[in-house]
């Protein structure tokens, strides 16, 4: 397998496989380090009570997917990684007041990866509640995708990337 021919074939999928809402552009820098495809969805909507009575504001959600290739990937560079996932949480979740949750995605796309590493990157957890202030939550989300096996693995909080980056994973065979 030539990594690189793989991860771009990856990138350029899971770039056109996002729902349209996204906006997505490649080789941005994040909170010290260059995503290879970052992609972001926000909406605006009016708050509701019990979401069916109008409470005359409007509140905001976001959606970030930050993807990297990360040819080799062992337990020392997932925790690294994991401490990156975490400052660019910090760094793109800016809550206000009318913030009703973020959710920010790591994605990375490696070669193969050994079972203490999938053992590990399912026990991480992360993200911040601003409920007290009124301002939502946050979540961090993080995909380890083996390009070599096709397989993919989350962490606790990611399990629904499993729904979102399988089928894109997938078209690769």
């Amino acid at each position: 397998m030539d990594f690189s021919t793989e991860f771009v074939s990856f990138r350029d999928r899971l770039a056109e496989g996002q729902d349209k809402a996204f906006v997505s552009h490649q080789n941005v820098p994040v909170a010290g380090r260059i995503a290879a495809l970052f992609s972001s969805f926000g909406v605006d909507a009016e708050r509701k009570l019990l979401g069916l009575v109008p409470m005359g504001n409007i509140t905001h959600a976001h959606e970030y997917r930050l993807l990297f290739a990360v040819p080799e990937l062992n337990e020392q560079s997932l925790e690294d990684w994991w401490r990156y996932a975490e400052s660019a949480e910090r760094e793109l979740v800016q809550p206000d007041a009318s913030h009703e949750f973020s959710i920010v995605s790591v994605i990375l796309a490696t070669g193969s990866v050994e079972k203490a590493v999938r053992k590990k990157l399912k026990k991480l957890s992360g993200g911040r509640d601003f409920s007290r202030e009124g301002r939502g939550w946050s979540t961090v989300r993080m995909a380890v995708v083996e390009l070599d096996g096709l397989r993919l693995h989350t962490n606790r909080m990611g399990d629904p990337l499993k729904n979102i980056l399988g089928p894109i994973l997938q078209k690769n065979t």
